[in-house]
């Protein structure tokens, strides 16, 4: 996975029910990950982003957990 240019602007809340912290990341151009929030648990973060730019979540070791799409409409990713 990676981002692609020209979508449209949107937003994700990102949400982690974990009982540990998560590391929020989004997948540039080439498909690195680029951290931009760490959240303990029971933490939120909103992140502006664009449709076609995805979005991985990963435990502290770096082991992903879940990817997320952003879409047109602002949406909630929820971390469990």
């Amino acid at each position: 996975m990676r981002s692609v240019s020209g979508g449209a602007a949107t937003s994700i809340e990102f949400v982690n029910q974990r009982s540990r912290s998560v590391i929020v990341y989004w997948l540039d151009h080439r498909g690195h990950r680029r951290q931009y929030a760490v959240l303990p648990p029971s933490a939120s973060h909103e992140q502006h982003t664009s449709v076609g730019h995805p979005w991985v979540v990963t435990d502290r070791r770096g082991r992903a957990l879940v990817c997320f799409e952003p879409t047109r409409t602002p949406a909630r990713a929820v971390v469990r």
